[in-house]
Formats: C-alpha cells, sequence, structure tokens
C-alpha cells in the first residue's frame, strides 16, 4: 500500500507541504528576471563556451582573461562580476551550447530553461512507468515533489546542466533495472560533464554489474577524442591545471568549499579549519576513500534491489565529489520519491523518513545556521538515512502492487 493509495491523512499533509515549498520557490521568480535577463545566472558560463567555440576560440576556451571579454559582450550589466564567471567544464559540452549562441543571451537562457523543464518531466515520466510504487504517486504529487526539491528548482533559475544529468541518470537507472547494464553504462558517460559526480557512481556501480563498463568506457574514449580535437593534447593537459587552480585559488569567490554539500565541505566548515589548508585535501581525500570501499563492500556482498544500488551509488558520489553545490543534488531525486512510495512499515522508520524529507525539502533554510554547520548538518544525516534503509532495499522492490 503507497502513500497515494491510502489517500488519507499522510498523503494530504506531504501534499500541503509540498504545495507549500513550490509556492515558496515561485513567489520568488518575478523579483530574480532582471536579474537573470542581465546574466548573473551561471548559464553565462555555458553560453561563454558555445560562443567561443562557435567563434573559432577553441584554444582560450580556458582563458580566464578570453572568458571575461566574451562575457562582457552579451553580460556587461553585472556590477558583481569584475572577472569570468570560469568555464570549468570539459570541452566536448561546449559543442552541446553552441547553437544556442545563435540566439541573444536571454531567448537562449529562455530556450534551454523550457528544455530544462521538458527533461524533468520526461524524467518523472521514466521513473512512474518503470518502478510500481511511484506509478501509486499521482502526478500532481510528483509535480509538486519536483517544484518543491530546491536542487531542481536551483538548477532551473541558474540554467545549470545537472537535470541533464538527472535525465540521463534516470535513463541509466532504468536501464539498470532491466540488467541492460551496456546501455546504462553508456547513458552515465555520456553525462561525464560531470565527471566529479559520474566516475565515482561507475566506480562503485561496476563492482556488482561489471558489465556497466562495456557502455562506459567506449563512450568515454569518444568524448576524450572529442575534447581533444577541440584543444589539442596540450589544451587537455591545461584544462587539467585550469580546473585544479580554480579548486586551491577559489576562482576569486565563485568556488567556497565550506558550503559545499559533500564531504569536502563538511571538513572545510569545521571550525578553526582553514579553507585553503592541505589538510582539507588530505582528510578529503582519505574519507572519501573510506566512502567508496564502503559503499562498494555493501553492493559487493548484498542481494538489494538496482534501485536501491543506484541510490546508494548516488550518495556516495555526492559525498566524494571534490566539487558539488546545492543544484548537484537534484541527482538524488528518485531517492527522495521512494519514501513517499514506500509501503507502510515501523511507525519508528517511517517517522524517521518524514523528518530527514523535510529536511531535504528544508535545504535552503539551512543557510541560516551558516556554513560550518549547514552541510554537516543534514547531509550527514541524508547518508546515515540511506545507508540505514539498506536493509529496506529488497522491501520496496518486492512490494505488491
Amino acid at each position: 500500500m503507497t502513500w497515494a493509495r491510502l489517500g488519507g491523512r499522510k498523503e494530504v499533509v506531504a501534499g500541503v507541504f509540498l504545495v507549500a515549498m513550490t509556492l515558496s520557490h515561485v513567489v520568488t521568480v518575478p523579483g530574480l528576471v532582471p536579474f537573470l535577463r542581465s546574466g548573473y545566472q551561471d548559464f553565462t558560463i555555458f553560453y561563454t563556451a558555445g560562443r567561443m567555440v562557435r567563434s573559432g576560440q577553441t584554444a582560450a576556451l580556458y582563458d580566464l582573461s578570453a572568458q571575461y571579454q566574451v562575457q562582457r559582450q552579451f553580460a556587461p550589466d553585472v556590477p558583481i562580476r569584475q572577472a569570468a564567471l570560469p568555464y570549468n567544464h570539459p570541452p566536448f559540452e561546449a559543442l552541446l551550447f553552441a547553437p544556442f549562441t545563435l540566439l541573444p543571451y536571454w531567448p537562449a537562457y529562455l530556450l534551454w530553461t523550457a528544455l530544462n523543464l521538458i527533461m524533468v518531466a520526461a524524467s518523472l515520466l521514466m521513473l512512474r512507468k518503470q518502478f510500481v510504487e511511484i506509478r501509486g504517486l499521482s502526478p500532481a504529487f510528483l509535480t509538486v515533489a519536483a517544484a518543491g526539491f530546491f536542487p531542481i528548482v536551483n538548477a532551473i533559475i541558474q540554467g545549470q546542466d545537472c537535470l541533464l544529468l538527472l535525465f540521463l541518470y534516470v535513463l541509466a537507472l532504468a536501464a539498470f533495472e532491466k540488467e541492460r547494464d551496456i546501455e546504462a553504462g553508456a547513458a552515465l558517460a555520456t553525462g561525464l560533464f560531470r565527471f566529479q559526480l559520474v566516475l565515482p557512481l561507475v566506480l562503485i556501480l561496476a563492482v556488482r554489474r561489471w558489465r556497466l563498463l562495456l557502455g562506459f568506457i567506449p563512450v568515454a574514449v569518444l568524448l576524450v577524442g572529442v575534447s581533444v580535437a577541440l584543444i589539442g593534447w596540450r589544451g587537455a593537459f591545461h584544462y587539467v591545471q585550469f580546473v585544479l587552480g580554480l579548486e586551491k585559488s577559489g576562482a576569486g569567490g565563485s568556488i567556497v568549499a565550506a558550503v559545499m554539500p559533500n564531504l569536502r565541505g563538511m571538513i572545510a566548515g569545521l571550525p578553526g579549519v582553514n579553507a585553503r589548508s592541505t589538510l582539507i585535501l588530505v582528510l578529503t581525500l582519505v574519507c572519501s576513500t573510506v566512502v567508496v570501499v564502503i559503499a562498494m563492500w555493501l553492493l559487493r556482498t548484498g542481494r538489494d534491489s538496482a534501485r536501491f544500488s543506484f541510490t546508494l551509488g548516488s550518495v556516495a558520489a555526492v559525498l566524494v565529489s571534490y566539487h558539488a553545490l546545492t543544484y548537484d543534488l537534484s541527482l538524488l531525486f528518485p531517492a527522495v520519491l521512494l519514501p513517499f512510495s514506500a509501503p507502510r512499515q515501523d511507525r519508528r522508520i517511517e517517522q524517521a523518513d518524514t523528518v530527514l524529507l523535510v529536511l531535504l525539502f528544508l535545504i535552503p533554510w539551512f543557510e541560516l545556521l551558516g556554513p560550518s554547520f549547514s552541510p554537516l548538518a543534514w547531509f550527514m544525516l541524508l547518508l546515515v538515512w540511506l545507508f540505514w534503509k539498506r536493509g529496506s532495499g529488497r522491501q520496496i522492490a518486492e512490494s505488491p502492487v
């Protein structure tokens, strides 16, 4: 019996909460429009990269001064931006955004926003079609769940690419569930524009399904080849140095480790820790290794459902990613839906699910707690919760329709 089938108090309360969260997001949009038209949002980096590729400036794709000159051409009215908002994604992704530069900046952003909305809708449709538990949730409920989930809303407003990654992730999840491992691997490889999230996820899942690599490796090699063709081998090595340099310097304040919802953010946000200390790197690598090993061991020795394997792998991937921001948590949306659709179980477990779902949906309000407490407070709870629910992985998979 799912929450949707109860048709009673639990679904009503959840629905009211999600509608309230949706409205809290909707009311902020009109005030943001002038800033979005001016180019404050992250879509700026993709439009910059696409414009540089289309104009033949691929050799300067990772030159900050060249990026800034391009940004000043289409977004001159951003007084807080005294340097380039850096494009730090792999070269091949710039090709995706080159066609958008045939339009002026604002129409291009609106077109990408429309595509993001379509990809979210397609992800919901695939999840509802593939999984009987989620099918029990009404389309209206799923819509407000997505609209009330701040990482998704933030990704849409910023014009980020993580909703494309969510779409590819859902494709891979559906293929993985049907034991089409090669297709799943190919879908995940297509998402290598966020390699810091995709690589650990594939590494963890390959422990259980090694055939995943048969689809992943060829597509990954192809994308590397496209990138090298764009900027050359020397440019590829420069790209690695460029990304590492940005992470070390903080990119003029646009990269703040302490607010990242991952292990690096948790460690950097601890009181008394120097944000640029080598200790952060060492502790992050050690803790990340521990998380990956635990996740791989759990999947290697367990017999949990495919969707739970993805859930566990996704949480671990976000945790060990060296660079992640709030919108990257949209990758966890399928995991968020499972407690809404799970069969009735121990009341204490349901209460814990409820509390932690509320924490997830109230992500923006954790900023009030300060950067040194925010990431640690809610994301460690999420990690413990999902690892704790490992025992219910098969129960969810085998629940009656």
